[in-house]
């Protein structure tokens, strides 16, 4: 059987969905094939302005990434769209960006057609630095889109016995430095945040780290430790944002009154109760599906309708051997999800899932890029029902899910 070509499918898309943008649609697509890098591109992208270099604070093992070239950050279409490629993973039928020295630009293509001419975020004026400790700012902050991404904790303590989600590959690089140093993240704040008009938001994670008595406490006290001292350099509450498991409201209440955090986001990875039972194993023995869904919206209470997410990783229930058996059962459960916690105040989204083979899944096909424009385009209308706005998780603030990019045409 003879492979559909990713352009005719992206023409095909453009008129099914005609209130679709087309910049949305190519990212989609892009993220689901994945893209290479030929050499003359990779040349380009060692000059200073692109060259984000190899030390990614999440940690991921990309053999596929040669030693000694740095990688970039996100690529850019046209209209600003972020685009997020592991660069160096496998793919079966990636783009390829080139440059182009004619028209001294990047360009898409599948294999010698031209889609489009693309750009690549450039590289934070803080990367190249150390902190007063000797810590490269790289290795203690990323950047994705206006979004300053911090990581307090730097493995994560679910791979212990084998309770990882079965989708992640996060600190699977060896580089990870365990618990970051406080005084580390406030000076890479500080000096990232001298570069004009670079990020709006700053964002806090991490591994999951469930020491302590009772459980999480070490996690949650690093936590307020970290954004207490972030909080110094401002005078009420800033854009940012908390990614960490779902927490008892309790202490909740003491993260937002002891810091000027503004928004929270517990994800929930997958809805449907048995794949994340069998998906998220660490998470059901630590806290449970039920327990998780309920902190959720209890979350509310503490900061606010809008200012609390979560997120499903787009693709993975459906993954063998344990997800639905169609396309229209996930969907409906995703719908399902969105739908139950609009109607609670919090924002669900969702990130596309990219298989890694250091995942428990492994490396296997993806769902259809069909199933990811339905996906967004559901879940976009949903929260729109509901007047919700996704704000700290829109295209500026981070361009990590493509239904909030849809926000854009909304009038």
């Amino acid at each position: 059987m003879t492979r559909q070509r990713k352009r005719e499918e992206l023409e095909e898309s453009c008129v099914r969905y005609p209130d679709f943008s087309p910049f949305v649609l190519l990212k989609l697509s892009m993220v689901r094939y994945g893209a290479q890098l030929t050499d003359a591109a990779l040349k380009q992208l060692q000059s200073p302005q692109y060259s984000f270099g190899s030390l990614e604070p999440f940690g991921i093992d990309f053999e596929g990434r040669p030693a000694n070239l740095a990688m970039p950050g996100a690529i850019l279409l046209r209209d600003a769209t972020n685009v997020y490629i592991n660069y160096g993973e496998t793919y079966e039928d990636p783009y390829i960006v080139d440059w182009d020295a004619e028209r001294k630009a990047f360009v898409l293509k599948e294999d010698d057609v031209l889609i489009d001419v693309v750009d690549f975020v450039p590289r934070p004026a803080f990367f190249g630095k150390k902190t007063s400790k000797g810590t490269p700012m790289e290795a203690v902050a990323d950047v994705r889109a206006q979004k300053l991404i911090l990581t307090a904790f730097q493995r994560c303590r679910l791979w212990e016995g084998g309770n990882q989600c079965a989708f992640c590959a996060f600190f699977t690089g060896g580089h990870s430095l365990g618990e970051v140093d406080c005084q580390d993240i406030c000076e890479t704040v500080e000096e990232a945040l001298k570069e004009p008009g670079r990020f709006s938001e700053i964002y806090l994670s991490g591994g999951t780290d469930f020491s302590g008595e009772p459980p999480f406490s070490n996690e949650i006290d690093r936590y307020i430790r970290i954004f207490s001292a972030i909080s110094r350099g401002f005078s009420r509450r800033f854009s940012s944002q908390l990614m960490a498991p779902a927490y008892k409201k309790e202490d909740l209440k003491r993260i937002y009154r002891e810091t000027l955090i503004d928004s929270y986001c517990p994800n929930i990875e997958v809805w449907d109760k048995g794949l994340f039972q069998t998906l998220c194993p660490g998470k059901e023995k630590w806290i449970g599906h039920d327990e998780w869904v309920k902190r959720t919206v209890e979350a509310v209470e503490v900061f606010g309708t809008g200012k609390v997410f979560t997120q499903v990783v787009a693709g993975a229930e459906l993954a063998s051997p344990h997800g639905f058996s169609s396309i229209e059962e996930a969907l409906e459960s995703n719908f399902e999800a969105c739908e139950f916690y609009a109607k609670n105040g919090v924002i669900f989204l969702s990130t596309i899932w990219r298989p890694h083979r250091a995942a428990k899944l492994g490396f296997q096909p993806m769902p259809p890029l069909d199933y990811y424009i339905r996906l967004a385009k559901g879940l976009h209308e949903i929260r729109r029902q509901y007047g919700l706005i996704t704000t700290n998780d829109n295209y500026k603030h981070c361009g990590n899910h493509p239904d909030s990019d849809l926000e854009r045409l909304d009038v």
